[in-house]
């Protein structure tokens, strides 16, 4: 937990120093005198003076600020103004520099945000990263039944038209293994880029998607598809309905397995079974649910050759539903995961603790050979729900739960995805970094557009809680994905504080603006007042987002 917290205040501090350094460098380049350059808000902690500026840290890792003269985001009183700037010369005020100086010294604090995140996305790309390959290519995997995709017209797509052939419906549906060219016009290079398109989009929009199929000759065909999203299930998000893909790469084989008699080997590529394409998922449900003695036919790609391999899988054991295993270094057996049908049907939870297995207390190695040597059993836990905040949340619980192990039939080899190094050569890394940084604001301003058409839900906000669960999480995941969550975070503080709200630096502009248009100073009364209301915006603001993080915090830690 405390890496965890050294890890958010890290993040934090490097975006902050980023913004406040560009209005620092901007001020100090026009002779705007700057008393001080504070990362963290007061009291004042540690830091030195150099020359004119006092260099600090401040107690409260919430922002940060450079105190220039005749700049002032809270007004002072005229006593308080002659206390600070009294002796500084009127000609070095922020205030009696010209209206282009100004707007310069208020856009280059976002303006450094974004430098940091093309300089992070930079530094990502040419240092390389093993990612799961449906982030660098926009394959479709695992289809819901009710998908919207799978009952859209296809039409045949001429390239060099960029558009349809003609108006011929020639296909219905995507299909597993479809490689997703465009959107709307515009090359996407991943999955999640067809997500955000979905959500932002809403059920009310239609998208011109392009589809590259290949036959099992080899052969491509290009199709044009229009289709919309919409909200599956429970969801609050459009959706097309489509999952990523995922290759079943072949880990491992068991010993005396069908797999190692059929003749599998580590290193193969499932491609298709019985002529289906599947997916990892997608391939373990089609063996599971496999009549009991029945044969499949697994195609496999093995050093770049296709070939078909005959298998007959076996029944064994499988607890579906729930994901039983260690919770701890200790070996404590309990409940890594659940499925919301098991948990309704159960009353497990994640985190309940198993004590007894059919009244016998096991270890994660006895109840996983039970599991695969008994398809059929019956299973009575005895189950110990830890109490939470010393029971004032929630009293420890103890309680019976039953559950079975299915037959299922498998042919004894263990599965991975595969993930491919991404790395950038260093001739394209500029091009590469700057279009990563476009796609992100690009994302930010559709978010807030979202936000105002009610595509996007505002309980979708974060503020402080959510801004440590995701940068511990991508921590966790691996120093490039907390650097690329910290690029991103970076491009909305570059958004966020161009908006044009009083006390933001966007807001601040407009004013300045509003002057060089009206020739003169606007009233500082007005401004006054405009910057109360401005401060009384953004404190209800975080107020609200804080209410989001700690409504989930509870959801969360109730459930």
């Amino acid at each position: 937990m405390i890496i965890n917290f050294i890890i958010f205040f890290a993040v934090l501090s490097l975006l902050i120093f980023f913004h406040e350094l560009g209005h620092f460098l901007a001020a100090k380049a026009f002779g705007i005198y700057v008393k001080r350059f504070s990362i963290g808000m007061p009291p004042r902690v540690i830091g030195f003076q150099w020359g004119e500026t006092d260099y600090c840290i401040g107690a409260l890792p919430i922002g940060g600020f450079v105190m220039m003269a005749g700049q002032e985001d809270v007004p002072l009183s005229d006593e308080e103004r002659e206390k600070e700037y009294g002796q500084v010369p009127e000609e070095r005020w922020f205030k009696n520099k010209n209206v282009l100086q100004r707007i310069c010294v208020l856009l280059a604090g976002p303006s450094m945000n974004l430098v940091l995140a093309v300089l992070l996305y930079a530094i990502v790309g040419l240092v390389g990263s093993m990612v799961p390959e449906w982030e660098v290519e926009a394959r479709v995997g695992d289809i819901e039944k009710n998908a919207p995709v799978l009952s859209t017209p296809l039409f045949l797509y001429d390239d060099k038209k960029d558009a349809p052939v003609d108006d011929t419906e020639v296909a219905v549906g995507w299909q597993i293994g479809d490689r997703i060219v465009k959107v709307d016009g515009r090359e996407i290079s991943n999955m999640t880029d067809l997500a955000v398109e979905a959500v932002l989009g809403g059920e009310s929009q239609s998208h011109a998607i392009i589809l590259e199929r290949t036959d099992t000759t080899g052969a491509t065909t290009r199709y044009v598809s229009y289709v919309a999203p919409k909200i599956l299930d429970d969801t609050r998000h459009a959706r097309f309905g489509v999952g990523p893909y995922e290759t079943a790469l072949v880990h491992e084989i068991v010993k005396d397995s069908p797999g190692e008699s059929a003749g599998f080997q580590k290193g193969d590529i499932i491609q298709d079974v019985d002529g289906k394409p599947v997916t990892l998922s997608g391939f373990i449900r089609y063996v599971e649910e496999t009549a009991e003695g029945a044969t499949i036919t697994v195609t496999i790609q093995r050093d770049g050759t296709y070939m078909d391999i005959p298998a007959m899988p076996r029944t064994t054991g499988k607890i579906r539903g729930v994901h039983i295993g260690k919770l701890d270094g200790k070996g404590t057996l309990g409940v890594q995961s659940v499925s919301p049908e098991v948990a309704d049907s159960t009353g497990l939870k994640a985190g309940d603790i198993i004590l007894e297995v059919n009244g016998a207390s096991l270890s994660a190695e006895d109840l996983s050979q039970l599991e695969k040597s008994s398809p059929g059993t019956p299973l009575a836990l005895k189950v110990k729900r830890p109490a939470k905040l010393f029971g004032l949340v929630r009293d420890e619980q103890v309680f019976d739960a039953a559950i079975t192990i299915d037959p299922v039939r498998a042919i004894g080899v263990v599965l991975q995805p595969r993930s491919v190094l991404q790395r950038v050569p260093p001739s394209r890394i500029v091009q590469h970094s700057i279009y990563q940084s476009y796609l992100a604001v690009e994302r930010t301003i559709m978010t807030i557009v979202g936000l105002f058409n009610r595509t996007v839900s505002p309980k979708e906000l974060g503020g402080p809680l959510m801004i440590f669960s995701v940068t511990t999480q991508a921590a966790q995941a691996g120093l490039d994905w907390l650097i690329k969550i910290t690029a991103f975070i970076s491009i909305n503080l570059f958004v966020l504080n161009l908006l044009p709200l009083p006390v933001l630096d966007g807001g601040q502009v407009v004013m300045n603006a509003v002057e060089a248009i009206r020739g003169k100073p606007v009233n500082e009364k007005f401004l006054e007042r405009l910057q109360q209301a401005g401060i009384f915006l953004l404190i209800a603001l975080m107020l609200f987002v804080t209410y989001n993080d700690i409504e989930r915090w509870i959801v969360g830690w109730l459930s």
